[in-house]
């Protein structure tokens, strides 16, 4: 299984919100917050590991997941291949075995 690093950054601050609750999830309310409903981001429903801000390492299938949905916000973004990882990067590796 290969992995991929994917470096992104969204200098525009409304759509870096946009994007952050689509990658992240959000809680919305309705009825004056009488009502409360989870929203689910990107991010839950794949592997990552996150090194820092904007910077993530995730399975090379995943990451076709995210790239479309940093287009969709108009971010500036790198990805591309890992060729050697250290122990943390081979946490995603484990979950295909």
């Amino acid at each position: 299984m290969k992995i991929s690093i994917v470096v992104y950054k969204q200098p525009d601050r409304s759509k870096s919100v946009q994007l952050s609750r689509a990658l992240h999830g959000y809680t919305d309310s309705s009825n004056y917050g009488k009502y409360s409903y989870e929203r689910e981001g990107l991010l839950e429903k794949i592997t990552y590991l996150k090194l820092m801000n904007g910077v993530f390492i995730l399975k090379e299938r995943d990451s076709d997941r995210l790239i479309k949905l940093l287009e969709k916000y108009q971010a500036e973004y790198y990805a591309g291949p890992v060729t050697k990882t250290s122990g943390k990067g081979e946490v995603l590796l484990k979950d295909e075995e």
